[in-house]
């Protein structure tokens, strides 16, 4: 009888992947936390190291180096609880995209935006303060607006296949518009410095959108922003 050599490698393999990913998630949330707390020159690769348990060695074979530290730890944040799945490709943006209202679509928009920023505005805050003297950084922040503008564009798309946009307004301007309206920058003054709820964020960022994308008198709400 031969022995069970199969099985034994296949769980051998598997638990070298679970561990793996252990690493990874630890190297990634110990590289958040010091990149928010300490930004981008004060973060170091050793330091990172330090803090998930791990050799400075095996950051560099998972990762790289720090920027595409930075970049894993950005994606982490817009992706959340499904690392493996693109964003556009999750529940939230698609359940904007099947539903039929234009209200009930920038609802749900509002919500999972509101979501993501909380997750990556600091993050993005960290990438445009470098940017002010890193070139490589400049580089990587005028990417990161431009990904979100082509996020944001399936969004206005979305909208504008379930009627019209207010005086006849086209995708690109829909998409300009909240692109500057659902801005990390934006969201930070208003929840950090203003001290706004980010679900009080998330009901003025709707009515906005409904004032600024839909046709006069879609609007109904009259509640005001409140520091709830």
């Amino acid at each position: 009888m031969s022995e069970p050599v199969k099985p034994k490698r296949k769980y051998a393999s598997t638990r070298r992947a679970g561990q793996a990913a252990e690493t990874r998630e630890a190297v990634i949330a110990a590289a958040r936390a010091m990149f928010i707390s300490a930004g981008w020159q004060g973060t170091t690769i050793a330091g990172v190291a330090r803090a998930a348990g791990v050799s400075a060695e095996t950051i560099y074979a998972v990762f790289g180096n720090k920027q595409a530290l930075l970049r894993a730890v950005l994606e982490r944040a817009v992706r959340r609880t499904a690392p493996e799945v693109p964003l556009l490709d999750q529940q939230g943006p698609q359940a904007v995209a099947a539903a039929t209202d234009q209200r009930t679509q920038i609802a749900l928009f509002c919500q999972g935006i509101t979501e993501v920023l909380g997750s990556v505005a600091e993050l993005m805050a960290v990438v445009r303060m470098a940017a002010t003297s890193d070139a490589d950084l400049a580089v990587m922040y005028r990417d990161l607006h431009a990904g979100r503008r082509r996020n944001l564009a399936f969004v206005a798309r979305s909208l504008g296949e379930h009627g019209p946009l207010r005086n006849g307004m086209d995708a690109d301007a829909a998409t300009t518009l909240m692109w500057r309206l659902a801005s990390p920058e934006l969201f930070l003054l208003m929840t950090q410095v203003e001290a706004v709820t980010p679900s009080a964020y998330a009901e003025w960022l709707e009515q906005a959108l409904i004032d600024a994308l839909l046709p006069p008198g879609t609007s109904t709400r009259t509640e005001t922003l409140g520091n709830n």
